[in-house]
């Protein structure tokens, strides 16, 4: 059998759900994955968000894919898109430290600096505790206690993937969060999570 006849199959079984298929497409692109977002980004830790994102967008539109259009190249035009929307965040990213670096001269008043960092982290912890208990445990795990994704899923007795996808959503919740609340929220919340 062809690669394409191959992945045809095993679209075909993700469409239906099938979790073994998710697992075996996963298998076999990641590291593809990964290496491609790599090649643009020059930065692991934003090559693995691809992976996380490319991989979670396929579960989340499992039942869109054609399955008779060429699957990888199906895949890295997803990726091709997380990876301009890394960049796109670096330069948001950039102009929102600017602004704080510029609030931080004009206030140069670490009193009121230390208020606010306190009562972020307070915010930070409240919304760690409204997650759902599985994601709570994985992220307090992650931040508290410094484990690995290998660690945490050796303690917990489950995949790595598993606690990864959980770290992934309980991350971006907790972002999504801090996203309308200024400047330094939108700073701590990607330098914390």
């Amino acid at each position: 059998m062809t690669q394409y006849s191959d992945d045809k199959l095993i679209i075909n079984k993700l469409k239906g759900g099938d979790v073994l298929s998710f697992d075996e497409i996963f298998e076999k692109y990641n590291k593809k994955v990964y290496y491609f977002a790599l090649s643009y980004l020059k930065n692991k830790e934003e090559a693995e968000d691809v992976v996380q994102e490319v991989f979670m967008n396929l579960w989340k539109c499992q039942d869109q894919i054609d399955e008779y259009y060429v699957f990888s190249k199906y895949l890295f035009k997803i990726a091709y898109n997380a990876t301009c929307k890394t960049f796109r965040k670096r330069a948001s990213d950039r102009k929102q430290l600017e602004e704080v670096l510029q609030y931080i001269s004009i206030n140069d008043n670490s009193t009121k600096l230390d208020i606010e960092y306190n009562n972020l982290l307070e915010t930070a912890n409240l919304l760690i505790e409204k997650l759902p208990s599985r994601q709570k445990k994985i992220l307090r795990l992650s931040i508290e206690e410094h484990l690995s994704t290998d660690q945490i899923a050796q303690k917990l007795n489950i995949s790595k993937k598993t606690v990864e996808n959980y770290l992934a959503l309980a991350k971006s919740s907790i972002r999504k969060s801090f996203a309308n609340g200024g400047i330094l929220s939108v700073l701590f919340a990607y330098l914390f999570f």
